[in-house]
């Protein structure tokens, strides 16, 4: 009897540690979530730091010399096209015109009357008028043309002077900077005042030359120091720098109308199109502590899935997509979720297969 208890006993430890041996094997079997890796193609992200640009800054000068006898601008004033912005004294211009005025009045005078003398020698007969005499009044209205043509150059010119003593805004913009007062003496070629257009400001990036060919397609997203919100452009061109730069300059304009002053620093990110292969959301990555990145792939053996770590050497990432440059191929199964804790060689339940 005591025999049948202990065979009994022995039966039941059995009975118990293979439920046991089960029952880990069925906990240490995880569902996971895997994706097949295809070759696809590529989008690099480049980031870049570049600064805002004015398309027109102008240092404004007089082409005349004078004391300045009125200034309507100052810095920070937003000022239109052809706006007057400073006048020169004017006093001496404007006699001068006056007597260039008088002047061309006399020679008109003259010249009507040589032709008054001529258009009369012509209806006289050959018998009443000598043909020197004739000859004499054509020369005398050719000279009075002649005088007359100088003094209206002379008035045209002192018309130009006259304008000239005003300084008027070449363009839409704002004034930056001012280098004179009233009752100053300013001299041809003298800044007098900066004016800056902020109608149409462009952003400029220096970029590498590793970019220029695989520019097809290519887009680029700005946003301004910062703010988090990145803005749509417009590319403009891609300027040579020199040679030693090993770059060329990105210029664009953003779609949107964003409150931006010359100088500013921004950031753009450039998306260029790159070459096919792997790629695998960025959930699927192992960051290890020594800077090491791998990801867990799904293997079949028999009947059963299995987890193997694989190492992996990662590129450039966008949109959760991250490019594998080494160690996946098409084909392989990245397990994408439930990869928290899995060690190598165990069993997995695939909820995707």
């Amino acid at each position: 009897m005591l025999s049948l208890l202990r065979t009994l006993a022995r039966l039941g430890a059995s009975v118990t540690l293979t439920f046991g041996l089960i029952s880990v094997a069925v906990a240490q079997e995880n569902q996971v979530e895997t994706l097949v890796v295809e070759d696809s193609l590529r989008l690099e992200v480049l980031p870049l730091t570049g600064s805002v640009n004015a398309p027109q800054t102008s240092q404004l000068s007089s082409t005349e010399a004078g004391q300045i006898s009125e200034l309507t601008v100052e810095i920070g004033d937003r000022v239109t096209q052809d706006q007057p912005l400073l006048t020169l004294d004017t006093r001496y211009i404007t006699l001068q015109r006056q007597r260039a005025r008088a002047e061309l009045a006399q020679a008109e005078a003259d010249r009507d009357e040589a032709q008054r003398r001529l258009s009369e020698a012509n209806q006289l007969s050959a018998q009443s008028i000598a043909a020197s005499e004739r000859r004499q009044r054509e020369s005398a209205l050719a000279a009075a043309q002649a005088i007359f043509e100088a003094r209206q150059a002379d008035y045209a010119l002192t018309q130009l002077q006259l304008a000239r003593h005003q300084v008027r805004a070449p363009f839409d913009g704002m004034v930056t900077q001012r280098e004179s007062n009233i009752g100053e003496w300013v001299n041809p070629g003298d800044t007098l005042l900066t004016l800056i257009d902020l109608a149409s400001l462009r952003v400029d990036f220096p970029v590498p030359l590793s970019a220029y060919q695989r520019f097809e397609g290519a887009q680029l997203e700005v946003r301004l120091e910062g703010s988090d919100q990145w803005h749509s452009t417009r590319i403009l061109a891609r300027i040579p720098l020199d040679e030693g730069s090993r770059q060329f300059l990105l210029r664009a304009v953003p779609e949107a109308t964003l409150d931006m002053l010359p100088g500013m620093a921004v950031e753009g990110r450039l998306q260029l199109t790159g070459e096919r292969g792997p790629n695998v959301p960025r959930d699927a990555l192992i960051r290890r502590p020594d800077g090491s990145v791998s990801v867990w792939l799904a293997r079949q053996s028999d009947d059963s899935w299995q987890a193997f770590e694989q190492r992996v050497e990662i590129g450039s990432s966008h949109q959760g997509e991250v490019a594998v440059n080494e160690g996946l191929a098409a084909g392989d199964r990245v397990i994408v979720v439930g990869n928290e804790r899995l060690e190598e060689g165990q069993r997995v339940s695939l909820s995707d297969d």
